[in-house]
């Protein structure tokens, strides 16, 4: 069967867009993507590669050709420095998808850009158009096969051809589906979607950029006098941080970084100044009627629509575009708001060790007291303070405004007038304690004053929360043999919150892991916990002490744990790896390093007050250099 799409060059008599000029695009580009300020160790700055997704249709290729116009024409412009990488994403649905894959590539390298076809791998059961979950399922895996080959190319920018019209579409589609924050249409730069848990991809990787590891030649920072200026620097510690049992000075886990972003420099270009900037440099592209099959998709229903019929002044291109700059507008004043309040707020223990933050909200009375705020604002505040403080610890990867309203009523009882409730909690996989006013610790956080003189609101002690016994078999990570290489093995994903990979170093005389057994990362058994403490011999006392203070209570079993499991199914714990405890003396624990790295978490506005041990106070705040 042949293939259903044409190669062509498409006419529409009644177009006078005008093209798009290579100072237009370098304009629409710089306001949204700045290339990253980093120098060679010979002080050069390195060449940024750019990611180019290429479908073929007329959207991607005046993507293609103005991005390489601009190289090869406009060097003094933003994208000076910059090259392009284009991928081609073959899914596999359509008969002849292959053939047009390896033209588009074939056009691509002709105007100099390298070029690459990605056969998409994905389940023979969700390649049939039409089903429910076709287009979703399509979407993810595309994303997911780009996000991949970002990753092999060491790219970490990706630009989309969403265009204007893919705006309306969208902001229809959200209307139709009764959203009202979505109505601010399709991002202008993200980060890139579906590929959570995918190391190198999904909000990680920065810390493996050559960039980030300029200094791993020189002398090393002695773990003690590791700071977060010398993190800022680019300073990254020595990848083997797997130690035995260390005094309470252990550094904390360094946050992961980076990370592929998607960009979308023509989201401001009608689709008609797409196809008049092809028309007008002969560039050809490639056509799929499914794309105009308005009973497959529910954007091609809308596509249909908004060509075929007259449609309501209200949803007319300009109405809708304006509708979503007035509500942009409107949630650009409700983050400046949420900035102010979350000032306010303090955080007095960050603990990426063990997952727990102590914090004290700030005291909401003052919405009551500004007229202009209504109460649905206010709670709405409310709700996105507590989301910021629980992307700190929670193990999901989203937060939904709507599952807060319970905690809201909980932390923010000024809001409602209702009494005070001082009962532990939990709300999105996280364990809120309050904090009794006379701990020591408490009592000089709360000599803090509160900006508004308003009274000060109670401490909350929040983690993990506590594994139920039905999901720890959800949680845990094996990882292959290695055989004789001392690789370390690929980084996964725990519980949402820690990176981990580990390796096992060969020698002569060592002991060998039995090749029956495997090793695991799981949330601490309790059942294995007093023979792990048994054999800590003679570093029991030590370990315990940093256990109890850094995760008391339910705290460490949520901990993620090394354990051997052999072939018969018996168990053991080798290490705590956050916390740097291990079996010292074993003969197979001494063949094992680990490398523990935190999620990426943003805290640039977040009011982290810096707590001083030997002074007995609170330092002044800082924030910790984590990427916004």
């Amino acid at each position: 069967m042949k293939s259903t799409t044409h190669l062509a060059r498409k006419v529409i008599s009644s177009q006078k867009a005008k093209p798009i000029s290579a100072v237009e695009f370098s304009n629409a580009w710089a306001r949204i993507w700045r290339k990253p300020q980093q120098q060679t160790r010979s002080g050069a700055d390195p060449e940024a590669t750019i990611g180019l997704a290429i479908s073929g249709g007329v959207d991607s290729m005046a993507l293609a050709f103005l991005c390489s116009s601009l190289q090869k024409k406009q060097p003094s412009l933003e994208s000076g420095g910059s090259s392009f990488r284009a991928f081609v994403v073959d899914h596999g649905v359509r008969s002849g998808s292959d053939v047009e894959a390896l033209a588009v590539s074939r056009s691509l390298e002709d105007r100099g850009i390298p070029s690459h076809v990605l056969k998409m791998e994905w389940p023979e059961s969700l390649q049939t158009p039409g089903l429910p979950n076709f287009e979703s399922s399509a979407r993810k895996y595309r994303f997911r096969t780009l996000g991949n080959a970002c990753r092999q190319w060491g790219i970490d920018s990706l630009f989309l051809a969403h265009h204007e019209d893919d705006q309306v579409e969208t902001i229809m589609m959200r209307l139709m589906e009764g959203h009202r924050m979505g109505l601010t249409g399709i991002k202008e730069h993200a980060e890139i979607p579906e590929c959570y848990g995918i190391h190198g991809v999904h909000e990680s990787g920065g810390l493996d950029d050559p960039a980030m590891n300029r200094f791993k030649e020189e002398k090393a920072i002695p773990p003690q006098k590791f700071s977060s200026d010398n993190y800022q620097a680019g300073y990254q510690p020595l990848r083997d941080i797997y130690r035995p049992v260390i005094p309470h000075g252990i550094p904390q886990l360094i946050p992961e970084t980076g990370g592929v972003r998607v960009y979308r420099p023509l989201l401001g270009f009608s689709k008609e100044r797409l196809i008049a900037t092809c028309k007008e440099n002969n560039v050809e592209w490639f056509e799929d009627h499914t794309n105009k099959d308005r009973t497959l998709t529910k954007r091609n229903a809308i596509r249909y629509m908004r060509a075929h019929h007259v449609l309501p002044k209200a949803l007319s291109k300009t109405a809708l575009l304006q509708l979503a700059e007035r509500i942009k507008q409107q949630e650009q004043r409700r983050q400046n708001v949420l900035e102010q309040w979350l000032s306010r707020c303090r955080i007095t223990s960050l603990d990426l060790q063990a997952g727990t933050v102590k914090v004290r909200f700030a005291n909401l009375d003052g919405f009551r007291e500004d007229g202009s705020w209504s109460g649905e604002e206010a709670g709405q505040t409310a709700a996105e303070l507590l989301r910021k403080v629980l992307t700190l610890v929670t193990p999901h990867e989203h937060i939904s405004i709507s599952s807060l309203h319970g905690a809201v009523r909980r932390i923010f009882p000024e809001l409602s007038g209702e009494e005070p409730q001082k009962g532990s909690f939990t709300v999105c996989g996280v364990y809120f304690q309050y904090v009794p006013q006379d701990s020591p610790r408490v009592a000089i956080e709360s000599t803090l004053p509160d900006e508004d003189g308003h009274e000060s609101k109670p401490t909350w002690y929040i983690s993990r929360q506590p594994f139920g016994s039905n999901e720890i078999g959800r949680h845990v990570l094996t990882f292959p043999s290695p055989g004789n290489e001392c690789k370390w093995s690929a980084f996964q994903l725990f519980d949402g919150r820690y990176w981990i990979r580990i390796r096992i170093r060969t020698h002569a005389n060592d002991v060998d892991i039995p090749p029956s057994a495997t090793l695991q990362i799981k949330p601490l058994p309790q059942e294995l916990w007093p023979r792990f403490k048994e054999e800590l011999g003679g570093f029991r006392g030590q370990a315990i002490e940093i256990i109890k203070e850094k995760a008391p209570g339910g705290v460490r079993w949520t901990l993620p744990a090394l354990v051997l499991r052999e072939a018969g199914g018996k168990e053991r714990v080798l290490a705590l790896p956050t916390l740097g405890i291990s079996l010292q003396h074993d003969s197979i624990n001494g063949k094992v390093q680990c490398e523990v790295r935190y999620k990426k978490i943003h805290t640039a506005e977040l009011p982290i007050i810096k707590a001083d041990r030997e002074l007995g106070g609170l330092g002044v705040g800082y924030r910790v250099p984590i990427e916004r």
